[in-house]
């Protein structure tokens, strides 16, 4: 029985001398970095200040207008259309207009499954406008909703290599 304590301890002891040899201590590990360095890492996540992105330089803004209305025709054959203009104006944080390197305004008037489309573009220009008629439909006797005229106007600028880009959409009923 002595004999096996023996050898349990000594198994033990060699077991604990052992670890002692490979472990190193926590501290060993730390790296002291001087306040304003960066050694690799920025703490946890969710610590510290919060900075906030930069607002951006510029922005294109997409503009829908209803500029009016066409008749022709009298009872029962009337038909109508609206006369639109859709623009992209590309301005700074201050919205003054700016020119962009390459700006451009695509838009299109759809009611009752016609469609008609205008597109402008312009090299160094803060402003590009389309002005455009809807398909001409019939508006006397018709219930509103299939006189609803659906504008959708697609914006694009390039300034300084950066892209922005816009989309922009109305309704307009065409009244009798």
């Amino acid at each position: 029985m002595l004999r096996r304590t023996a050898i349990a301890g000594i198994a033990l002891l060699a077991s604990l001398a052992g670890t002692g040899a490979v472990a190193t201590p926590a501290h060993a590990w730390d790296v002291i970095c001087p306040i304003g360095d960066e050694c690799g890492g920025g703490g946890d996540p969710g610590t510290g200040p919060v900075t906030p992105p930069p607002a951006p330089a510029y922005t294109l803004q997409g503009v829908i207008q209803h500029e009016g209305e066409e008749h022709q025709g009298s009872w029962p054959l009337r038909q109508g259309r609206i006369k639109i203009r859709g623009y992209s104006r590309f301005a700074n944080s201050n919205n003054d207009r700016v020119d962009a390197n390459y700006i451009n305004v695509r838009c299109s008037a759809t009611v009752l499954g016609y469609t008609n489309n205008d597109y402008d573009a312009e090299n160094n220009g803060a402003l590009v406008d389309v002005h455009f008629k809807s398909p001409m439909v019939p508006v006397t006797g018709v219930p509103v909703p299939s006189r609803t005229v659906t504008v959708t106007c697609v914006h694009y600028a390039e300034k300084n290599g950066v892209s922005y880009d816009a989309t922009s959409t109305a309704q307009f009923v065409i009244s009798e």
